[in-house]
């Protein structure tokens, strides 16, 4: 009877110790590995919102022409020296009065060609 209880036992200690070794390989084979987030960038040294800034390879435009660029050039320099023009001129008249209406339509011209510069830019 003392021999019975005995393997008895051993055989639960043994069965005992064997779940115990076996219960991390089991878990390890059951749990599911984590999926990678669809926002994670593709390089981990990145800082963050910097992984291509939205843009994929494909899509990107090609650089700007030489004549866009020398076209945006001159119109830049025209919007300076037109502002500079102007800068001048309103310093000269007596704001105290009316503005003159010359003033005024330059101011049109000016921005109507800074808009013109803004378009180009962003077609180019």
């Amino acid at each position: 009877m003392r021999e019975t209880r005995r393997r008895l036992l051993v055989a639960v200690a043994g069965a005992a110790a064997g779940a115990l070794v076996a219960r991390p390989t089991l878990t390890a084979q059951m749990a599911p590995a984590p999926r990678p987030s669809p926002n994670a960038p593709a390089n981990q040294n990145a800082p963050a919102g910097l992984d291509n800034a939205g843009v994929q390879e494909g899509e990107r435009k090609p650089a700007v022409s030489p004549l866009v660029w020398t076209q945006l050039k001159s119109d830049t320099q025209k919007l300076f020296q037109m502002t500079s023009e102007f800068k001048d001129h309103v310093e000269q008249t007596n704001l105290t009065s009316m503005l003159p209406l010359p003033l005024i339509k330059e101011a049109h011209q000016i921005e109507k060609l800074a808009k013109q510069i803004q378009e180009h830019m962003k077609n180019a």
